[in-house]
C-alpha cells in the first residue's frame, strides 16, 4: 500500500511513501540545480514569509513551474502575521494562481488570518484547477465554508476531527509539512478520527491524489 504525502519539506525515507516535496523560491535550491536530482515529485512556490524580490522570484517561479516532475504550484499564500504587505502578497498569489491555470497544476495554499481575502480571490478568479489548503487546523464550521466555496483540505499531524469528517471522502489529503512527522502516523490518526479501517483511508486518499495530481 502507498501513502501519499502531498506537502512536505523533507525527502521521504520509507519506500512506501510517495511525496510531493516543496521548493520555496528564494529559499531552497532549484531541483534542476542539484547535482543528481532525485526522482521526486515537486511543488514550487513563493511563500508569503519569504518575499524578497518580487520580479526576480516570479521569474524563477515561472522557470521552475515547467521543470520535469513539478506537479503543483505552491505553497502560495496570504499571511497577515508577516511584514510583507497584504497587497503584495495578493499580487504574488494571483501570479501563482495564473501559473496554476496555465500549466494545469493544483495550487497548494498557505493561509493565516486571511480567509475572507482568500475566499474573495477564489470567487473573483474562478479557477479551473484545484485549490488545496495545506495544514488545515480549523474547525468543522470553517472547513464546511471552505468546502462549499470549492477548496480542498490537507491535514497534518494536528487537526480538528470534525473538520476531517467534513472533508471526507473526496476533499481530503494528508501531509507532513516541515515538521518531520511520519505520514504513516498522520494516516493512522486520520483513520481513527474517521472511524475507518486504515486500508479504507489509504485507498480513498490514493483515489483523491490521482484525481487531482498527475503522479
Amino acid at each position: 500500500m502507498i501513502y501519499y504525502d502531498i506537502h512536505t519539506h523533507h525527502v521521504p525515507a520509507a519506500p512506501d511513501v510517495v511525496a510531493i516535496v516543496n521548493t520555496l523560491i528564494g529559499v531552497d535550491p532549484a531541483p534542476d540545480a542539484l547535482p543528481d536530482p532525485l526522482p521526486l515529485f515537486r511543488s514550487v512556490g513563493i511563500h508569503p514569509c519569504y518575499i524578497y524580490n518580487v520580479e526576480e522570484q516570479l521569474a524563477e517561479l515561472r522557470r521552475q513551474a515547467v521543470q520535469p516532475r513539478v506537479v503543483a504550484i505552491g505553497e502560495a499564500g496570504l499571511d497577515k502575521r508577516v511584514v510583507t504587505t497584504l497587497s503584495q502578497q495578493m499580487e504574488l498569489f494571483r501570479a501563482s494562481a495564473d501559473l496554476s491555470e496555465k500549466h494545469n497544476l493544483p495550487l497548494i495554499i498557505h493561509c493565516v488570518k486571511a480567509w475572507d481575502e482568500l475566499i474573495a480571490l477564489h470567487r473573483t478568479l474562478r479557477p479551473r484547477q484545484t485549490w488545496i489548503i495545506h495544514g488545515f487546523r480549523g474547525g468543522a464550521e470553517q472547513a464546511c465554508q471552505l468546502l462549499r466555496q470549492g477548496f480542498l483540505l490537507s491535514f497534518g499531524e494536528h487537526f480538528h476531527p470534525d473538520a476531517v469528517r467534513a472533508a471526507y471522502p473526496d476533499h481530503l489529503f494528508a501531509e507532513t509539512d516541515e515538521r518531520g512527522a511520519d505520514i504513516h502516523i498522520v494516516y493512522a490518526r486520520l483513520a481513527d478520527a474517521l472511524r475507518l479501517p486504515l486500508s479504507a483511508l489509504i485507498a480513498q486518499l490514493a483515489c483523491n491524489v490521482h484525481t487531482h495530481f498527475s503522479l
